[in-house]
């Protein structure tokens, strides 16, 4: 069906991407919009599924919900689609390959074409009025970026700096400055772990993942994580049941950063509407000996899967839609939205282009948001998040405990992928 365009520069190259696709190839895409809470989307989706209905060519959700389902033979190995060209830039072929269970099976689409997974992807806010009155340019902190100075322990110090205590209380509250400000634990800690780079899996001689989180890198994370989040500079209990009051806290003027926020969040009014001068930065490396900063994009960020139902034939008109509702992205969408949008109408200096660059660049370690929770959380909840918000630092007493049901559990997904291969391969 066609659409009329807004006016709006974003959306209209989508409506106009979809319109010269349905035009080239001569179909008509039509969309089916759902609302499951993230924990209900793998039963929901599982139970279409195995209905055997073949009306959807092609499933957008939750990466959370759907990785731990994919080796129940519910979707199609995207290999056997021959019109898919990995190779080319609208494809993130890297992130691809780290969330598969092993080389020859991939069950995940992402690419240009699914923006949710660019919308969630992770970034620091920072109120660079306050940074001025506190320590001069703002223009240090992306210097800082761009040399690679940027780590943990330059986070903590400018967080604790910038602490006061307002009301004269004596007491952490509302009411106070804070160096960082989010919106409950679990959810902010994601990227902070992520961007920590510790080493969550390993690969053997066929590809296939082995749990290797127990380690020193993971002690230190926890560490240098715990003593910025449980920080009275950083106020995440005082806010941890309002997220509106964290957002106003920033946009107020009280807050130096604001964490747990998104690309996607620059098109909020809350911060499109701050008179607060903002800054956007990538997560900070771990430490000097970190090699490169490693962004973050939400568990919940929605990826491509093609429904098993689906002929066998038909894979081959399916991955050509697919291919070319991709390209079209990389070519209509992403100029409009990623350099019009959010380098120009959702930032207010030049720098804040290089900061989205690198936090667009930089994506890593997905293979532990998206196979975390079917491990019995041991790579990031069930052992980081556990001991962080319970303010312990004994991160290898915690994952040991958890290291057997969690190999049991990695060794039912490798035999299942293992099954649907020799199943593929006749």
């Amino acid at each position: 069906m066609y659409e009329d365009l807004t006016g709006d520069v974003a959306p209209d190259a989508a409506i106009q991407r979809n319109n010269d696709v349905m035009n080239r190839l001569n179909i008509e895409l039509a969309y089916e919009d759902v609302n499951y809470s993230y924990d209900q989307v793998a039963a929901n989706i599982r139970t279409l599924l195995q209905s055997g209905d073949a009306s959807y060519h092609l499933i957008i959700n939750d990466i959370y919900g759907l990785a731990p389902i994919t080796p129940e033979g519910l979707f199609h190995n995207v290999y056997d689609g021959e019109h898919f060209d990995f190779d080319k830039p609208w494809w993130y072929d890297d992130f691809m390959k780290d969330i598969s269970i092993n080389t020859n099976m991939r069950f995940m689409l992402a690419g240009d074409y699914f923006i949710d997974l660019l919308r969630c992807t992770h970034c620091l806010i920072m109120n660079k009025n306050m940074y001025t009155d506190l320590w001069g340019d703002p223009n240090d902190v992306y210097a800082s970026v761009l040399e690679k100075t940027w780590t943990f322990d330059r986070y903590r110090q400018l967080i604790e700096g910038a602490y006061i205590d307002l009301n004269g209380n004596g007491a952490v509250d509302k009411e106070d400055q804070f160096g960082h400000v989010a919106f409950q634990f679990w959810g902010p800690m994601i990227p902070w772990l992520i961007s920590g780079d510790p080493g969550f899996i390993e690969r053997d001689e066929n590809g296939y993942p082995i749990i290797a989180v127990n380690n020193e890198r993971s002690y230190l994370l926890t560490e240098k994580l715990n003593a910025i989040l449980n920080n009275d500079a950083t106020g995440i209990k005082v806010f941890s049941e309002n997220e509106q009051a964290t957002i106003d806290s920033f946009t107020s003027g009280r807050a130096l950063f604001i964490g747990y926020q998104r690309l996607g969040s620059l098109e909020s009014d809350n911060l499109r509407s701050a008179e607060t001068d903002i800054a956007i930065l990538p997560y900070p490396r771990l430490d000097d000996l970190q090699k490169d900063y490693v962004t973050s994009t939400h568990d919940t960020a929605e990826l491509g899967f093609i429904p098993i139902a689906i002929p066998q034939e038909d894979l081959s008109f399916v991955s050509s839609v697919i291919e070319v509702l991709c390209r079209e992205t990389y070519k209509q969408l992403l100029p409009a939205y990623y350099e019009s949008s959010l380098k120009v109408k959702y930032t207010r200096d030049n720098t804040a282009a290089q900061m989205i660059d690198i936090i667009h660049d930089h994506y890593g370690n997905g293979f532990a948001l998206a196979w975390s929770n079917a491990l019995s959380g041991i790579l990031l909840q069930g052992t980081f998040s556990s001991c962080i918000e319970n303010n312990n630092t004994d991160f290898a007493s915690k994952c040991k405990s958890m290291e057997k049901p969690a190999n049991k559990q990695l060794e039912k997904i490798i035999s299942k992928t293992m099954a649907l291969e020799e199943e593929r391969n006749g």
